[in-house]
């Protein structure tokens, strides 16, 4: 299932354990796809709750999208809510959702630098959603197509960081996704960034090894 990449593999709890170990700051993203199989919640669950006690110095992120996102983020902000970090398209995304404790940034707040980054790397992971960016950036008018291009830009933010409001880049990542094309949709999409960014990340065929 897992795609071919070049960036740094991880195949034990104990080589992610030495990629978080190795950089100050350690962020690891915990998300994936909306549709989660029947049980694979619990696989999650449990998933999150061995990372937060194996890995006491690392900060946890995802993105906040109902599904794997938000399995993910109770499983770790019930234990810990402090080291959570939500990174949403704008301010408003899935409020209630949210753990009040948890860091939140939106990329709609970001300064037009940040921005510019973003669509930048973006459209390198993604190029056939140019129009979709083209809209979110206002080249184009499209209010569906620029919705869209929101949490791609989210998606980007999620593993890039952005120094200027303390989110550090993405150390590594595991993934909940779509085990016929993980290369699909906004995880697909995450993916292809760590790729261009060389973030190594871990899909369920391996993870959930783990557990």
């Amino acid at each position: 299932m897992s795609p071919k990449y070049e960036a740094p593999n991880i195949v034990t709890l104990a080589d992610l354990q030495a990629r978080l170990q190795a950089v100050d700051n350690p962020v690891l993203l915990l998300e994936g796809r909306r549709k989660v199989a029947a049980g694979d919640d619990l696989a999650m669950t449990k998933l999150a709750r061995l990372l937060v006690e194996a890995l006491p110095n690392v900060t946890f992120r995802s993105g906040n999208a109902e599904g794997s996102d938000t399995i993910f983020a109770k499983a770790v902000t019930t234990i810990c809510p402090g080291r959570f970090e939500y990174v949403v398209p704008k301010a408003s995304m899935g409020r209630k959702r949210r753990h009040e404790e948890a860091y939140c940034v939106a990329a709609s707040q970001l300064d037009p630098s940040a921005e510019d980054r973003l669509v930048l790397y973006t459209n390198e992971a993604s190029p056939a959603s140019e129009r979709v960016i083209k809209a979110y950036t206002g080249e184009i008018t499209n209010a569906r197509l620029a919705a869209m291009g929101g949490y791609l830009i989210r998606d980007t933010l999620k593993v890039t960081g952005d120094p200027e409001t303390n989110l550090h880049p993405a150390t590594a990542a595991i993934f909940y996704a779509d085990p016929d094309d993980p290369l699909a949709g906004g995880t697909g999409h995450t993916i292809r960034v760590c790729l261009k960014q060389n973030v190594p990340f871990v899909l369920q065929d391996v993870w959930r090894h783990w557990v």
